[in-house]
């Protein structure tokens, strides 16, 4: 747990050395935030000028929830840093930039591989990771970082908050969160949206380096994934090893087939092996 509060404290000290945000900009006009030409390639900040809250992350809360991409010394960070590498390799091959993360069935650890994945795309020197809570029927990404309560993505889709005032900064450099505290009605209609379509398209194009990873709901649980999916560029299937059936996983993948479907992710948490195991 120490070595995850001193990677934590060495990002809140990068990220204390950048230039100030360069202000707020309309989430109606999604208008780019790059630095001005003047300024090299290396100096533009992937995240300037979206307007964040800076929280601080619980170590300790972190660790109980698995989340191990903070810790350089952890032996399961370089599972996911080969994931993200193959992952990122895959998505430059095709120009993507936006990533869906889901499961045949609940408890397969899809989120845990959602915010390692996202946490170790935002460690990738050339890239920044925008990690988006669209599980809407049971969003999980806000409680495993041990986010505080506030306005969220649900309260823009229900008209009540500004896109502008979720987007969250959780002290990690290139790093940002959208996410969803409560569940929303007619969530595969929501989804289905322009709504929705306008938020995803919107903050992709803001900055080329950035990776959107957005958290689904199990595919062969409701029909929210089907309905997101047609905006999204690419997809995970996280597999629980023991909690999803043959028949299960062979149906998402034929429910996948018909999308850019980049691979499957087994979470190996059966009885004789560690519960943060991944591959």
């Amino acid at each position: 747990m120490e070595r995850i509060k001193l990677a934590i404290e060495r990002a809140r000290q990068q990220a204390a050395t950048q230039p100030a945000s360069a202000g707020l900009v309309p989430d109606a006009e999604f208008q780019s935030l790059a630095a001005p030409p003047t300024a090299p390639a290396s100096a533009q900040r992937p995240d300037l000028g979206v307007p964040v809250n800076l929280l601080p992350l619980d170590t300790a809360h972190l660790e109980r929830n698995r989340i191990v991409t903070l810790d350089l010394a952890n032996p399961y960070r370089r599972e996911f840093d080969l994931l993200r590498t193959q992952v990122l390799h895959k998505m430059q091959e095709h120009g993507w930039r936006t990533i869906a993360v889901t499961s045949p069935s609940m408890q397969s650890g899809k989120t845990v591989v959602a915010v390692n994945l996202a946490l170790s795309i935002a460690h990738h020197p050339s890239k920044a990771a925008l990690l988006v809570d669209f599980d809407l029927r049971r969003p999980q990404v806000a409680a495993y970082l041990g986010l505080p309560r506030g306005d969220s993505l649900n309260d823009v889709l229900e008209g009540d908050a500004k896109l502008r005032d979720v987007i969250v900064h959780a002290g990690i450099p290139k790093f940002l969160v959208l996410p969803t505290h409560t569940k929303v009605a007619g969530a595969a209609e929501m989804l289905a949206s322009d709504k929705v379509a306008k938020i995803i398209s919107g903050l992709r194009d803001q900055y080329p380096d950035r990776i959107m990873v957005l958290d689904l709901p199990p595919i062969t649980a409701v029909d929210d994934v089907i309905a997101v999916l047609p905006r999204v560029d690419c997809v995970l299937l996280v597999v629980g090893s023991g909690n999803s059936t043959k028949r299960e996983i062979e149906e998402s993948q034929r429910h996948l087939s018909r999308f850019n479907l980049l691979g499957v992710v087994v979470n190996k948490a059966t009885d004789d092996m560690p519960r943060d195991e991944y591959y």
